[in-house]
C-alpha cells in the first residue's frame, strides 16, 4: 500500500510522523520507502 503513495505525499508523512514523534517502527517503515525510491534526508527541507 505504501507504495501507491506519490513521493510529495510520502516526504509529507514522513515530516509529519517526525514532527508529531510517531511509533519508531512507523517511521523506519517510511524511512526504509524513502530509500528504496532513493529519496535523500536532504529532499525533506524543501
Amino acid at each position: 500500500m505504501i507504495e501507491q503513495l506519490s513521493d510529495s505525499v510520502l516526504l509529507e508523512a514522513y515530516k509529519k510522523a517526525k514532527q508529531n514523534q510517531l511509533e519508531e517502527d512507523f517511521l523506519a517503515i517510511l524511512e526504509q520507502e524513502l530509500m528504496r525510491r532513493d529519496i535523500h534526508m536532504n529532499e525533506l527541507n524543501r
